[in-house]
């Protein structure tokens, strides 16, 4: 009995492991039929699992653990000539191979340029360097840096763009073979949608990569007048920015009445047009409710 029963406990964590070592060849077998091997934007190959679309080699020829960091700037200089300083920045830039691609220029009533303001684009492995030499073109009064990580949006255009060219093939596949016109109409759709939305996410791929590899910098050139003062640190800094505030408040007075004055002799017109207006309306209601008071008198004698 002992015997027997030993044997059978032995069989059974046997067959366990045979039944689950088979079930593992099959499941290797079946993913190794089904991956298909497909051609990136760039030209490389990478082998795509129909199920999670995540290639084994990267598509773009970048490797996956890569950040991406998108890195945009600002800075404020002035000078005595807006116009020349404007001019040695877009020198700079195209020095550091990037672009201009956006430019204003104010002027006050004499025409003398008073404001520029520069929107330009610097590959983003200079940045720096470029950033570093602003303040040799004039004074730097204020310089911003912002960084905003893209890796985990990049990451997943990759992956979703591979699905679909993995889709493709296998849609592309099946329409070669297919012999019925309610498959081929099918597959043509289907091809089309996929096509679609490669291309959508293609072209947002484009976008990044190029906010990406291009930092984009705005930069605002005035005159030193136009610096704002530096905030109060001290007990009679603040006495003076407090005097120059209620100076700069009756200022703002003064000059609200110097706009007013003008509109002073059209308002009392309108005022005084109005006043005798109502004058006249009470005169008339005065003199209609007179007249058959008077008639009635009349009447009783």
């Amino acid at each position: 009995m002992r015997l027997g029963r030993s044997v059978r406990d032995m069989r059974i964590p046997s067959i366990v492991s045979v039944l689950a070592l088979s079930a593992i060849a099959l499941t290797g077998c079946s993913a190794a039929e089904e991956s298909i091997v497909t051609s990136d934007v760039a030209g490389g190959t990478g082998v795509v699992a129909p199920d999670t679309g995540a290639p084994v080699e990267s598509t773009g020829g970048k490797a996956a653990y890569d950040q991406s960091v998108i890195t945009t700037a600002s800075a404020f200089l002035t000078g005595d000539d807006p116009v020349a300083l404007s001019h040695e920045v877009e020198t700079r830039v195209t020095t550091a191979g990037g672009r201009i691609d956006g430019r204003s220029v104010t002027s006050d009533e004499e025409g003398t340029t008073t404001w520029v303001s520069l929107t330009v684009r610097v590959p983003a492995e200079k940045l720096d360097g470029f950033l570093s030499t602003l303040d040799e073109v004039g004074t730097v009064e204020n310089l911003n840096e912002y960084s905003q990580d893209v890796t985990l949006i990049v990451t997943d255009y990759e992956a979703r763009i591979g699905s679909l060219q993995a889709s493709i093939a296998r849609l592309e596949q099946l329409l070669g073979g297919a012999n019925k016109t309610s498959d081929l109409i099918e597959i043509e759709t289907a091809l089309s949608d996929r096509q679609g939305q490669l291309e959508s996410l293609q072209a947002e791929m484009r976008y990044y990569s190029d906010q990406i590899d291009m930092s984009t910098v705005q930069i605002d050139i005035g005159l030193p007048a136009s610096a704002t003062d530096p905030a109060p640190d001290d007990f009679w800094s603040g006495i003076v920015a407090g005097w120059n505030g209620v100076i700069a408040f009756f200022g703002g007075i003064v000059i609200l009445l110097g706009v007013l004055v003008p509109w002073l002799p059209v308002v009392a017109l309108v005022a005084g047009g109005t006043w005798w207006l109502i004058r006249r309306g009470n005169a008339k209601n005065a003199a209609s409710q007179a007249k058959p008071a008077a008639k009635r008198t009349t009447a009783k004698r």
